[in-house]
């Protein structure tokens, strides 16, 4: 077996970073030639667990948010680390490669591997940097506009009531509620689907608190800007209409899967992976969070899977065989803290509803931003050691 080995992990968010650190901090002195290779379309670290808060003028400054990748990696040996700042787009699986287009040439390079790790996580649907939208200047500019447009608005409407949605409007409660109209669109009985209906109506109520009308049982299934390029006017289901200065439609992920092919990917777009977060049909290529099909999509799943990972790719390039991959087994355990502004919150651990002081102290306070620099040091991880 060669001691010559490229590990190629495209994607600088948690679950690549957490990944690239674990094969440099522990399998990188058992196996000297091996090099890791990180492609990012950013080259920042966006910490975006805290845009929800971020995304409120004055709230979080950018450098807790966003935290440059390479400088976190300046410790390895020398040789066994390279940033590459550029998008993947083309997946060669037979021949062993993969083609970024680098950011800084706008040319296309063809990386090879020995094992490739997919780590390129997902994006909101409708585009709205509460994820990277980019390069790290595209999504900065993006981020700021964005402020700026929220912090003039008279009337702002989000549309998803899911953890981001309600997260965002119950900040946007704590800073304006008195000033500002905040409407949340519910499309159906209660917010936070998925979790149990009392959760939902503890956020409801939160919010009502705040002075944020809630509209339930619609959806917006129509926008057009007026003619002033100001405000958005929003059709829903049930026929009626809002105008909003700021409308944030926060639903709906898409995984940044375009450059797989496509008979690796389910319907949804979502890299398809076997039970060991090995990708179907392939023997050296890997796909952990937002960006395969395992589980349902959220920062702590993608970093869970992770550290899964690590040893299966460990044994792997070690040639111990498939007899020491482990298969990796998705929690059945609802575990979810939803903040609603600073103080207040609500969630569910299995069965039971979480008292909304307990969400405040755990995560209201600072959302965890302060984990984002040892997260890119490779320090820490949000709830687990690296």
């Amino acid at each position: 077996m060669s001691n010559s080995k490229t590990v190629v992990v495209l994607g600088g968010g948690l679950s690549g970073i957490a990944t690239a650190h674990k094969l440099l901090k522990h399998t990188q002195p058992k196996l000297p030639g091996l090099k890791v290779i990180l492609v990012s379309t950013s080259t920042h670290f966006y910490f975006n667990f805290a845009a929800v808060r971020g995304v409120i003028p004055g709230e979080i400054p950018d450098a807790a948010l966003w935290h440059p990748i390479e400088p976190g990696f300046a410790h390895y040996p020398k040789g066994s680390f390279e940033f590459v700042a550029g998008a993947a787009n083309f997946l060669d699986l037979a021949g062993n490669t993969v083609q970024v287009r680098e950011g800084k040439t706008g040319g296309d390079r063809t990386i090879r591997y020995d094992q490739l790790v997919i780590a390129t996580g997902s994006k909101l649907a409708t585009d709205l940097p509460f994820k990277h939208v980019g390069t790290y200047d595209e999504t900065i500019a993006a981020w700021h506009a964005l402020q700026n447009r929220i912090k003039a608005a008279k009337s702002i409407v989000i549309a998803g009531a899911g953890p981001t949605g309600v997260e965002t409007m119950g900040e946007l409660a704590g800073k304006y509620g008195t000033t500002k109209k905040l409407t949340l669109v519910v499309d159906g009985e209660h917010a936070l689907p998925g979790l149990m209906p009392s959760v939902g109506r503890a956020a409801e109520a939160e919010l009502t608190k705040m002075k944020v009308d809630l509209v339930r049982k619609v959806r917006v299934t129509g926008t057009q800007q007026l003619d002033d390029g100001g405000a958005t006017k929003l059709t829903l289901s049930n026929g009626k209409t809002l105008v909003a200065d700021v409308f944030l439609p926060l639903y709906g992920v898409r995984p940044n899967s375009d450059f797989v092919p496509r008979h690796l990917l389910d319907d949804g777009g979502s890299v398809k992976v076997d039970k060991f977060l090995r990708v179907e049909g392939s023997e050296n290529v890997w796909a952990v969070g937002d960006v395969n099909n395992v589980e349902l999509k959220a920062a702590i799943r993608a970093e869970t899977q992770a550290v899964h990972l690590h040893p299966n790719l460990e044994a792997t390039l070690l040639g111990r065989g498939k007899g020491a991959l482990t298969e990796y087994v998705p929690s059945e355990k609802t575990m979810m803290f939803v903040t609603v502004g600073k103080k207040k919150g609500t969630g569910q651990m299995g069965s039971f509803k979480v008292f909304s002081f307990l969400v405040s102290y755990v995560k209201g306070r600072s959302l965890f931003v302060e984990k984002a620099a040892g997260i890119v040091s490779g320090k820490s991880l949000l709830q687990a050691s690296v």
